[in-house]
């Protein structure tokens, strides 16, 4: 007798196995187990290896049916997976089949386990051809150069008095004292109580302490309550209410120079025409290719509006961590420490979930439209696929062959996302696309 298996749907996302091993392979892989436990079984009285077999079941029993056990279902489940290839996801929980808290295997006797596993949806894709899209416009402006000019000119800002309310883009100097509010009583906190220069505007104050300084001028003393929201990385603020007192002691705005030759070459240009061909050309470029991003995220987003199914959660957990550790290193770039990532990350993690799911969904629909429209990839592109990867990320071209060629698997997620960017210019290329003036 063979090893039964059945498969079930419990929905479209989860598949149920039951494995039922017939027992004469029980006996068996019982009586393997124990010859290779009296191998190496240390008794008093006997030298390693030499404990009689009888002495070894009397004395490793438990142990050996708790491995014989573990092999069974690996086993079974190999065997579940090579007659139905499922696409699965992740690991599969596994109950006993009659009894689901309990898991036994006794010789003489057949072994009946359920696995329940998590699954790539096969979806059947509709209404992915001539889809409405909205392309940015790619023209430089006169608008587009100030703004680069800015940024090379407000390395040269001087911050002076500003006899005037503060507004955002000001540098504002304050002393704040703060209270918490326990048990109807407001608490002094050191914590919340010091001096301060914060530029506003840039996030880097609370949103609720910024809106309590805005519009003051130099002179004033400002009182307001700022809550804290319930998964604050601070405990002892989390849920909690404060309020705070703040004197202003100065307000300063930036003031930036006039643009000029001279500026122009200590940035590293020519001449002011050298800045204006380079800076256009890059403008350009980055236009392109937020575009680009922007057709891209309109396409995925259709698709989705337009077939709806389940998804994985294992995916997108899975999704959710790397979404996260992306951002984590962006964080890392800017300056920002663990605690500040931390609540950086609890405050966007329903937005992180959102857009995991949205890659997963959009991922899954790209993969079935790929097959029902039959499209594959050939060595050549994968081969200029990899020579652009090597240029974008500065890693040599031999080195990544290599890398490929040591890991299979790193070279197949490679091989995939050329064909899912294959399948969304096909798409590009189907879709009816109106560009904004």
């Amino acid at each position: 007798m063979e090893t039964q298996i059945k498969l079930e749907n419990v929905s479209g996302i989860q598949k149920k196995f039951t494995v039922t091993i017939p027992a004469a392979a029980v006996t068996r892989s019982v009586e393997k187990k124990f010859l290779e436990v009296q191998k190496t079984a240390k008794l008093k009285g006997f030298r390693p290896g030499h404990v009689p077999l009888p002495l070894v079941k009397q004395f490793y029993a438990d142990d050996v049916r708790q491995r014989v056990l573990q092999t069974l279902i690996d086993e079974g489940y190999r065997e579940a997976l090579k007659a139905h290839p499922l696409r699965v996801i992740g690991e599969p929980r596994v109950e006993g089949a009659d009894e689901p808290d309990h898991l036994h295997v006794h010789d003489g006797e057949q072994f009946k386990f359920v696995a329940f596993v998590e699954i790539i949806p096969e979806v059947e894709p509709k209404d992915y051809k001539g889809l409405p899209l909205e392309k940015p416009s790619i023209e430089v402006v006169a608008e587009d150069i100030q703004v680069v000019q800015n940024r090379y000119l407000d390395r040269k800002a001087e911050l002076v008095p500003a006899a005037r309310a503060a507004k955002n883009g000001d540098f504002v100097d304050f002393r704040y004292e703060g209270e918490v509010e326990t048990d109807g009583k407001w608490i002094p906190r050191e914590s919340l109580s010091g001096d301060r220069v914060s530029e506003l505007g840039t996030r880097e104050l609370l949103a609720e302490f910024e809106a309590g300084i805005l519009g003051a001028k130099a002179g004033d003393t400002v009182q307001f309550e700022v809550p804290y929201a319930a998964d604050y990385s601070d405990a002892e603020l989390a849920g909690k209410k404060a309020r705070f007192s703040v004197s202003v002691r100065e307000v300063k705005e930036k003031r930036l120079p006039e643009w000029s030759e001279e500026i122009c070459k200590e940035s590293g240009f020519e001449s002011l025409a050298d800045f204006e061909k380079i800076t256009r050309e890059e403008l350009a470029a980055q236009k392109v290719q937020t575009a680009e991003n922007s057709l891209r995220e309109q396409l995925i987003e259709k698709l989705i509006e337009k077939n709806t199914f389940e998804v994985p959660e294992a995916l997108v957990m899975q999704q959710l961590r790397s979404v996260v550790n992306d951002y984590t290193g962006e964080l890392r770039r800017y300056g920002f420490n663990d605690q500040m990532i931390q609540s950086t990350i609890i405050q966007q993690l329903e937005e992180f979930k959102k857009r995991a799911q949205s890659q997963v969904r959009g991922g899954i629909l790209l993969d079935a439209i790929g097959k029902k429209e039959k499209i594959t990839t050939t060595p050549e592109e994968i081969e200029v696929a990899m020579k652009k990867a090597s240029e974008d990320s500065n890693f040599p071209l031999d080195k990544l062959r290599d890398r490929f060629e040591k890991n299979p698997r790193d070279r197949l997620n490679f091989e995939y996302r050329v064909r899912e960017d294959k399948t969304i210019r096909f798409l590009l290329d189907a879709a009816k696309i109106k560009e904004k003036k």
